[in-house]
C-alpha cells in the first residue's frame, strides 16, 4: 500500500477544481516522534494546503494513508490540561439534550483514543457505551479501564456489523475525527447505517475561521486533512439526507466547533447555523482570494518568528520549546526551527520524553528537568493553553524568563 496520494477531488462535493493556495514544504508525520537512531529513516512528504472552487472546502492535498498516520499513537487525551473537565461538561451536555434512556441509549465514539470521555458517561449513568478507534496500543489502555473500545477505523461496514450486534446509536461522537477522515462518503453512509431515526451525529474540530482570525496555521498537518467551515459541511450533510441542525463554540485546543447533525426535519435547525455561515460569508469564505491573502499572512509570521529566534541567539539567549505538541511540528519544520534555534523542548507525557520532534530532531525532557536549570525564552509550541501554561510557571516568570508567542500576524514576547 502506498504511504501517500494525491488528492484529485474534493472529498465533500466530488469537483475536481481543488485549488493550492499555501505549501509549507515537506514535513513527516507531526505525531512521528522518533530516537536517534531512527533519524536517517525518517519519511518527509508534500504538505500542500487546496480549496475546492465549487463548495470551498479547504483541505490537505496530499493524503498520506491513515494505516501510516493512526496504527500506533503517542496522544492520550487524559494528558490534556483542561480535558477532563472538558469532556465532564460534553458529557453532560448531550445527555440533558439528547439520551432519554441512559441504561438503554447506545453512544458510539468515534476515534475514542483512551476513553476519557466515555468514562464521563459511564460516571453519569448511562451503561451502553462502544468506542472505535485505530491505535492498539491506546485501545488496550481504554479497555484496561473499564471502557469497551474497538480497535478499528470507522466505516460503513463496521457500523452495519455495530447495528446488527449491539444495536443503533442514540448518539454518534466524533471529535477531532471529521478532519482526519478521507473518506466522507463512506464516514456519511456509516453514521446513517448506525444511527437511530432521531438519533444524533455530534462532532468537534477545528475551525476554519480561526486561521482567519488567528492565524493558527500550526493546525495544519497531515493526519488533519481537512479545515472545516460549516458552508461545506451543511452542502455535503444534506446529500444524505442530514441537517446540520446546530452549532457550537468550543474552546478546545485553541478555537473549535462543535456541530450537530441529525436526519432531515428531525430537529429545528437553530439559529446558530445561519449566524456561522453568515460569520464565514463576512469573512470572505467564499471567495479565493481570501485564501491566498491568508496564505501571504502566514509566510510573513514564519518569518517574523525566524527573525526574533535567530536575534536572540545572536545575544547567546537558551531557548526551549514548551510543550512538544503536533501543531508544534508544522511551525518548527515551517521555519526550519532546529537545533540552532532551539535548545531542547520539554513535556509532561511519558510517551515523548527522551525522542526527538520529527524534522527538526529536537530533544524531549520532562519539563520537571527544564525547571532545575530553565531556559532564557520558552517558545510556547502549546499556545492554546497560553493562560494554563504561565500559571505554572510562576517561578520562571519571576526569574524574568519570558515566553515567546509564535502565532500571529506579530510575534508576541510576554
Amino acid at each position: 500500500m502506498a504511504i501517500i496520494k494525491k488528492n484529485l477531488a474534493c472529498r465533500a462535493c466530488g469537483s475536481r477544481e481543488l485549488e493550492e493556495f499555501l505549501s509549507l514544504g515537506k514535513t513527516p508525520p507531526a505525531n512521528a516522534f522518533l530516537k536517534k537512531k531512527d533519524f536517517n529513516k525518517e519519511k518527509f512528504h508534500p504538505l500542500r494546503v487546496g480549496v475546492c472552487r465549487s463548495c470551498k472546502l479547504v483541505q490537505l492535498l496530499d493524503v498520506v494513508s491513515k494505516e501510516h498516520l493512526f496504527s500506533h499513537y503517542v496522544y492520550f487525551f487524559s494528558a490534556m490540561p483542561t480535558a477532563s473537565n472538558h469532556f465532564g461538561v460534553y458529557a453532560q451536555d448531550i445527555i440533558r439534550r439528547f439520551i432519554k434512556d441512559p441504561v438503554n441509549n447506545l453512544i458510539v465514539e468515534l476515534g475514542s483514543n483512551d476513553g476519557l470521555l466515555l468514562k464521563s458517561f459511564q460516571g453519569k449513568g448511562c451503561k451502553k457505551v462502544l468506542g472505535i478507534d485505530p491505535a492498539k496500543n491506546i485501545v488496550k489502555f481504554a479497555n484496561d479501564q473499564g471502557v469497551p473500545t474497538l480497535a478499528d477505523f470507522f466505516s460503513q461496514k463496521l457500523a452495519r456489523n455495530i447495528a446488527k450486534t449491539k444495536g443503533k446509536a442514540q448518539v454518534i461522537i466524533g471529535n477531532n475525527v471529521v478532519a482526519h477522515i478521507d473518506d466522507w462518503q463512506d464516514l456519511a453512509k456509516g453514521v446513517d447505517e448506525l444511527l437511530s431515526q432521531d438519533g444524533v451525529f455530534i462532532f468537534e474540530a477545528p475551525y476554519l475561521m480561526d486561521m482567519f482570525e488567528n492565524l493558527a496555521y500550526d493546525s495544519i498537518y497531515h493526519e488533519h486533512l481537512s479545515y472545516l467551515s460549516v458552508a461545506p459541511l451543511v452542502r455535503f450533510f444534506k446529500k444524505y439526507k442530514m441537517d446540520v441542525f446546530d452549532v457550537q463554540p468550543s474552546q478546545r485546543q485553541g478555537h473549535s466547533i462543535r456541530v450537530f447533525v441529525s436526519r432531515m426535519g428531525e430537529y429545528k435547525i437553530l439559529a446558530s447555523v445561519k449566524k456561522f455561515l453568515d460569520k464565514e460569508n463576512k469573512a470572505g469564505l467564499g471567495k479565493m482570494s481570501s485564501y491566498h491573502a491568508l496564505a501571504k499572512r502566514i509566510q510573513s509570521s514564519r518569518d517574523q518568528l525566524v527573525a526574533t529566534l535567530k536575534n536572540l541567539k545572536d545575544k547567546k539567549k537558551i531557548i526551549a520549546a514548551y510543550g512538544a505538541p503536533a501543531r508544534g511540528n508544522t511551525l518548527l519544520n515551517y521555519g526550519k526551527i532546529g537545533t540552532k534555534l532551539i535548545d531542547f523542548a520539554t513535556e509532561e507525557l511519558p510517551l515523548k520524553i527522551g525522542l526527538y520532534s520529527p524534522g527538526m530532531h529536537i530533544p524531549v525532557k520532562h519539563i520537571d528537568d527544564a525547571r532545575k536549570n530553565p531556559p532564557d525564552y520558552y517558545l510556547m509550541l502549546a499556545w492554546n493553553y497560553k493562560d494554563q501554561i504561565i500559571k505554572k510557571e510562576p517561578e520562571f516568570v519571576k526569574q524574568g524568563g519570558k515566553f515567546i508567542i509564535p502565532i500571529g500576524d506579530k510575534v508576541e514576547l510576554i
